[in-house]
């Protein structure tokens, strides 16, 4: 399985004009052509140390172990790393601007958005800097890069928004302190437990379903869903198709939980093995 940890690498990304990026590490096998870093050196004649960075230039046939020529030296002339040397770099959406971190994001951009470029053509190369300054909708947008005087046409698919992190962190951080807030009030104030709202949720629902049966309204909710059904079942020679009676109990299950979380305006997921 594969794992993942929490070092971040700012590199220079080449495929992105030399814009500064982050990457993860990842404990897997390199691919050709991506960024390893040491994490653990095997072999003490190596000049290379643990935080060495190698970008892979070739793999070995049915082995996990890869070549890097900067890995070179006198006693290993293919620059061979082996598998438990290293972790692979991924590279995340975000980057460093200006000492600014962006998210990159594949959507259409808004005038007044940064953007940057990721294809290369006549005008612009990747990893080039600009500004929305109007659209032309339904397939450009009009961008000022920061490098040239006027404005140029610039495809969707040429191009990612880049969304200031520190605005979209403040944001979270805000929404979280107001949870932390609610979440002391009815703990330390009100003196309610998690047991409480579970049970108060429970006696809820209860009654709601309670409701749904005695009303009569679930058999007129349900009832055209499932005279489908058995119409569908019946199509193959005169019997039912197999799983029938679960589909039944799936439907009439989705339906008293969407019904619940319309009157009580909350989210709820029904299981199936219930």
């Amino acid at each position: 399985m594969t794992k993942t940890n929490e070092k971040i690498h700012v590199l220079v990304d080449e495929k992105l004009g030399g814009i500064k990026r982050e990457y993860m590490e990842i404990d897997r096998k390199a691919e050709v052509g991506e960024k390893i870093v040491i994490v653990e050196k095997a072999d003490c004649d190596d000049w290379y140390e643990n935080g060495a960075i190698f970008t892979v230039n070739r793999d070995r046939p049915g082995k996990s172990h890869i070549e890097s020529d900067t890995a070179r030296c006198g006693g290993n002339n293919n620059g061979f790393i082996l598998r438990e040397e290293y972790h692979v770099l991924e590279p995340t959406d975000i980057v460093h601007i200006d000492g600014q971190r962006y998210e990159m994001a594949d959507r259409k951009a808004k005038v007044g958005e940064k953007v940057i470029t990721i294809t290369k053509c006549d005008i612009y190369s990747k990893g080039e800097i600009g500004t929305v300054g109007y659209q032309s909708p339904p397939r450009y947008i009009y961008v000022r890069f920061e490098t040239r005087a006027v404005a140029w046409r610039v495809p969707h698919e040429d191009y990612l928004v880049l969304v200031p992190l520190e605005k979209c962190e403040k944001t979270f951080e805000n929404k979280n302190s107001g949870y932390k807030e609610i979440k002391n009030l009815i703990h330390n104030d009100l003196g309610i437990t998690r047991q409480d709202i579970q049970e108060m949720i429970s006696v809820a629902v209860s009654n709601e379903v309670q409701k749904l049966f005695e009303s009569g309204k679930l058999d007129i909710i349900v009832g055209a869903k499932i005279d489908s059904l058995i119409e569908e079942g019946f199509r193959d020679g005169g019997r039912l198709l197999y799983g029938f009676k679960e589909r039944v109990s799936q439907t009439v299950s989705d339906e008293v939980g969407k019904r619940i979380a319309n009157v009580l305006n909350i989210k709820v997921e029904v299981r199936g093995d219930h």
